[in-house]
């Protein structure tokens, strides 16, 4: 009879040994570095002096000044976008990566900022254009913790 209490105590010991060990597992696997997040920007473009949007002004990603790579790179290219009635125009992930502005990439071809110290902020300089005016830069800072960002800038 003494057997049957240790043998229990043996299974008691033995499961309460194996749900610590999976719990001590689940723990140590819910742990996750933050992933990249994918970059873009929404340009508002308007007048200064009237506030009123402006409409068919052509704006593009010129250069960026990226942390990871401690240098600036220029576009090669100029893909210029034109604002909507709205006077918006949406930069995503695939327009800035497009850019060719330096940005690190997905697999997807998306430009994204990492959670590291080192790879976390970029500053992204558009220029505004329209026919009459004189072309004006504009720098747009980006950072892991506010990847998507809205501006607005003044042109006239």
């Amino acid at each position: 009879m003494q057997r049957l209490p240790a043998a229990v105590l043996g299974l008691v010991l033995f499961a309460a040994a194996t749900a610590c060990s999976d719990h001590h597992h689940h723990d140590s696997g819910s742990v996750q570095n933050p992933a990249p997040r994918p970059v873009s920007i929404l340009v508002e473009v308007f007048d200064p002096i009237t506030n009123f949007v402006w409409e068919n002004v052509s704006v593009r990603v010129a250069e960026a000044d990226q942390e990871w790579s401690g240098s600036t790179h220029i576009s090669p290219i100029e893909d210029w976008h034109l604002t909507a009635s709205t006077g918006q125009v949406l930069f995503d992930e695939f327009e800035i990566a497009f850019a060719n502005v330096g940005f690190l990439e997905d697999g997807h071809g998306r430009a994204m900022l990492g959670p590291r110290s080192f790879e976390d902020e970029a500053t992204v300089v558009i220029e505004v254009d329209a026919i009459g005016f004189t072309p004006k830069f504009f720098e747009i800072p980006l950072s892991w913790n506010q990847p998507d960002v809205f501006v607005q800038v003044p042109f006239n």
